[in-house]
């Protein structure tokens, strides 16, 4: 017979937005820790790459609002749109769900000890690259020859 687990719990709650972009091929990500997820802070994001990039880019993302193709305007990147309800075509969600493993169970006291427990993660996570690129780097990405 099952039982539940038991894990602390806190009522009431804060906000902080990973913004994560990676490359499945190098292992290389893009990482901020942003107020809201919006367009502006997407836009601010997006800059931000571009400005650390050489040549041209592809960033695969899903079909939030806060995702707007104008924030590519002008910058080294292309956009592409992944379909409606298909997460598991998007390879930073697999990066995600290890991230959630590295925070279950656990209740911060604080916005900052949230934020350096989400940052000695990440670090964890991008040493040497080769998780990134074993979590992220799927069949269809690599069989896919874009010309952008």
């Amino acid at each position: 017979m099952g039982h539940r687990p038991y894990t602390p719990v806190q009522i009431g709650y804060e906000s902080l937005y990973l913004y994560l972009a990676l490359c499945p091929f190098t292992g290389q990500g893009y990482a901020a820790f942003l107020p809201k997820l919006t367009g502006e802070w997407f836009n601010w994001f997006v800059g931000q790459i571009d400005s650390e990039v050489s040549g041209r880019h592809l960033l695969v993302a899903d079909g939030s609002r806060a995702h707007g193709a104008e924030a590519f305007s002008g910058t080294k990147l292309t956009f592409s749109k992944l379909p409606p309800y298909c997460p598991e075509l998007n390879p930073v969600e697999r990066v995600f769900k290890e991230v959630r493993q590295g925070l279950k169970a656990r209740i911060f006291s604080s916005l900052a000890e949230a934020e350096q427990r989400l940052r000695t993660v990440l670090e964890a996570m991008f040493t040497g690259r080769q998780t990134i690129i074993e979590l992220t780097c799927f069949p269809y990405v690599l069989n896919t020859s874009l010309s952008i």
